[in-house]
């Protein structure tokens, strides 16, 4: 039977102090599992699960994921939800108008985090643990002004994919999410937040963009399914077939 117990088993959420991570956490809590949540900056002034075990670590930083994974020591499950604010750093935008030292940013902290992640994580991780990395609706999608998010996110799916052969019988899935209410697009002006919310409600089948709780549930799944591996899970409203 390889649907699998989470209870007892030890999780790691990187970037869970809010979000989709942050509902990851709380779910992986619901299943009796032992939940450790990593995140950069202050941890204490977002929303905070009793049960939970909080750490500081920028996963930018090799020397603050290693010392991470020798306070753990052992894990079983690791989710990666770290990212970048594309708004935030205004490479929403078309080529001509790209900021490439903006975009080499979000790379790093999307994409190469990730990554640093997976090599802090690797010497820790259990034979039959997993790895769930965070990609994004765009790597597949045609969307305006994402030329550089789309790259980036491609990126991560195409890794997983031969991750998941290198490091077998260790399992290693992605997680792509459509547009989902979280802080993530706080840096747009409200009205070009509003309406960029809007137009992906309209054209997704579902009518609505997601809830963060919605799509952790794909986290969980790629952690439970023990016949999963190399697989990108697309939790977004249908978006693929709008």
């Amino acid at each position: 039977m390889n649907a699998r117990s989470l209870t007892g088993k030890t999780i790691l959420v990187i970037g869970g102090s809010a979000g989709i991570g942050l509902e990851v956490a709380r779910i992986a809590l619901e299943q009796e599992a032992i939940v450790h949540i990593a995140s950069r900056g202050k941890t204490r002034s977002a929303p905070t699960l009793p049960r939970a075990i909080y750490h500081t670590c920028d996963a930018k930083s090799p020397a603050s994921l290693d010392a991470l994974f020798q306070i753990l020591d052992r894990v079983d499950h690791v989710a990666i939800t770290v990212h970048e604010s594309a708004a935030r750093l205004g490479i929403d935008t078309t080529a001509d108008k790209m900021n490439l030292s903006a975009a080499i940013e979000y790379s790093d902290g999307k994409f190469w985090s990730q990554y640093r992640v997976i090599q802090a994580a690797l010497p820790h991780l259990a034979q039959d643990g997993t790895l769930t990395l965070t990609s994004g609706v765009a790597s597949r999608v045609s969307m305006a002004n994402h030329s550089a998010i789309s790259a980036v996110n491609a990126s991560i799916e195409a890794c997983a994919r031969q991750l998941a052969k290198e490091l077998a019988p260790r399992r290693v899935n992605v997680v792509a999410p459509g547009v989902t209410a979280t802080t993530t697009y706080d840096a747009m002006l409200p009205e070009l937040k509003e309406q960029f919310v809007q137009k992906i409600a309209s054209v997704v089948p579902l009518k609505r963009i997601a809830f963060a709780e919605e799509i952790a549930l794909a986290y969980i799944f790629a952690m439970q399914c023990g016949y999963l591996t190399g697989t990108v899970l697309d939790a977004s409203g249908g978006q693929l077939i709008a």
